[in-house]
């Protein structure tokens, strides 16, 4: 039975545990009755409660039962006397029927209870309240019989609700816990889970039962230290009543069980993380050699030109984009997994180990697929790039060769020839570059790896070689035909230089003569006044003739010559 059952009765106060004892150390049970009729059911709960609560060993000794009569009738104080005779027969040793003064003289001669001690199995005196000290001590009598024990009923009554309270939470909660950690301790680890699972989480929270009991030792302890002598109400929350060694049982069986408890919380809590890490680890290298390679091997082609290559670019970098977030979760598991080698058990080494082992290496080769993938585009790009701008300058070349020369003079023409020297050998150099970068890239393609984690996946390189092969022939053949056109164009303006260079002589022959001509008009007019004058003005003018015909000889071999 519960006080909280019957916490309406016992509020009524009909019967209390004092905490008072008798000389024999028997504890003292009150009855006080007072001027309404009492309820005798009411009253037989209350007293098969109250002597529910000594131990075996207390109610061995017997109880002095004191029936406080004063207020009440003859025939009622008979009547509960009576009805102890069938609640605790064999437990009361003596019962004090304290009475009003001179009030029922008359009516005891007609019932004299110390005949009717054999048949009520206990003696019955009749006694006034200032003489009870002859059967009890002072200080173990309360205010209303004259003594010093003080006695709160509703302090009492609260306490004791605050024991069952315990008591009972204790007691379930220590069966709860005892289930789930003896569940934990054998079988299979198939029926350890299935065994902690159903019975994982207590009814109430064991800090809070734990904090109650060590409360409530502490005040049983205090009222027990201080005593009467310290103004607290001695109420039977004593040893015998409130069973102190009992709370402190119970707390230290919860503590091993909770201790237990949370051992076992603490190993599941592991397990669970440790489950938890092993569920992620896996997501992420099943995305990582699913998807994520799926990804990889669909993306195998450099692109046949600059846009081509920078849109490949792009994709790659949303493929980038979603293995980040997988390594992200990578780096955060390996993180955990750290910390749970830092302060894991042996036997959760090895797996953790494991586990970061696999998930590193899943992880780091997927990032050196992607930054070769990164690699492998970066160097079409610029394979693409220089290929672009070797193709505009041979545009530009044929472009010159195309268009037909028509200079002012020699000067022109040798500055015209230099500029296509010069871009030539541009043209030369970007040619260079050209076989320099797809060489690079066909080296890489070459030295491509397999994307697939221990398994040898051929990778459909033939297109990117023929395409980077093909572009280095053609622009191999366009720079061919440009520096064909470049010598013919070469040939044919240095006869153009020459031809101006003759012009100029003729024109330098054309000169001379005239001032040979106008030299001649003016200085050899004179046929001489005799022979032999005349014989020296014919061999100067012999001389002449022979001067004007070596001018036009040299005229004409310049002229034949560039025609030749």
């Amino acid at each position: 039975m519960e006080a909280s059952v019957i916490l309406p009765i016992l509020k009524k106060k009909l019967a209390f545990l004092s905490g008072g004892k008798d000389r024999r150390s028997g504890l003292i049970l009150t009855i006080p009755l007072c001027l309404e009729q009492t309820n005798m059911d009411e009253l037989s709960v209350t007293l098969d409660y109250l002597l529910s609560i000594p131990s075996e060993k207390c109610k061995a000794r017997g109880f002095t039962v004191i029936v406080d009569g004063r207020k009440s009738q003859w025939n009622v104080v008979k009547t509960v006397v009576l009805m102890l005779q069938n609640v605790v027969p064999a437990e009361v040793s003596l019962v004090c029927v304290v009475k009003p003064d001179e009030f029922w003289d008359k009516k005891v001669t007609h019932f004299c209870f110390w005949k009717e001690k054999d048949r009520l199995g206990f003696e019955v005196i009749l006694v006034s309240a200032n003489k009870l000290t002859r059967y009890i001590e002072p200080c173990q009598l309360t205010e209303d019989f004259g003594g010093s024990l003080t006695y709160d009923h509703m302090d009492w009554l609260n306490k004791r609700l605050v024991f069952e309270k315990f008591t009972k939470e204790s007691t379930s909660l220590l069966d709860e816990l005892a289930l789930i950690n003896n569940g934990s301790d054998k079988g299979s680890q198939q029926e350890k889970e299935r065994s902690v699972d159903l019975n994982f989480l207590p009814s109430v929270d064991p800090e809070t039962v734990l904090q109650t009991g060590h409360e409530l030792l502490s005040e049983l302890q205090q009222r027990r230290f201080n005593g009467s002598d310290g103004g607290v109400s001695w109420s039977p929350m004593d040893d015998e009543l409130l069973a102190q060694p009992q709370v402190m049982k119970l707390l230290d069986s919860l503590r091993e069980q909770y201790t237990r408890y949370q051992e076992v919380c603490r190993q599941r809590s592991k397990r669970t993380q440790l489950e938890e890490i092993q569920q992620k680890v896996m997501q992420v290298v099943n995305w990582l050699e699913g998807p994520g390679s799926e990804q990889l091997r669909a993306q195998w082609g450099i692109g046949d030109s600059i846009r081509a290559s920078q849109a490949l670019q792009q994709k790659h970098e949303e493929i980038e984009s979603q293995h980040s977030e997988w390594f992200a979760v990578y780096v955060e598991l390996n993180q955990q997994i750290a910390a749970l080698l830092n302060a894991g058990d042996e036997e959760d080494l090895v797996e953790l180990k494991s586990l970061q082992q696999q998930l590193s290496d899943v992880c780091y080769r997927q990032a050196s697929q992607l930054e070769f993938r990164q690699n492998l585009l970066q160097a079409a790009l610029e394979f693409h790039g220089v290929a672009q701008d070797l193709s505009q300058q041979l545009d530009g070349l044929l472009g010159m060769l195309c268009v037909d020369v028509a200079p002012a003079d020699g000067a022109s023409i040798q500055q015209t020839l230099k500029l296509l020297e010069e871009k030539l050998k541009s043209v030369d150099v970007g040619l260079q570059g050209l076989r320099e970068k797809g060489q690079g890239l066909l080296d890489q393609i070459s030295n491509q790896a397999s994307w697939a984690y221990g398994k040898d996946v051929t990778i459909e390189n033939k297109e990117n070689v023929d395409h980077i092969q093909g572009v280095m022939e053609d622009m191999q053949l366009r720079k061919q035909r440009c520096e064909d056109m470049v010598d013919v164009r070469r040939l044919k303006m240095l006869q153009m230089v020459q031809l101006f260079k003759c012009e100029e002589d003729a024109a330098q022959a054309v000169e001379w003569l005239s001032e040979l001509l106008d030299a001649l008009l003016k200085t050899h007019i004179r046929l001489g006044d005799d022979a032999q004058e005349t014989k020296v003005l014919l061999e100067k003018h012999r001389k002449f003739v022979d001067v004007a015909q070596v001018q036009n000889w040299l005229s004409s071999f310049s002229t034949s010559s560039v025609f030749e």
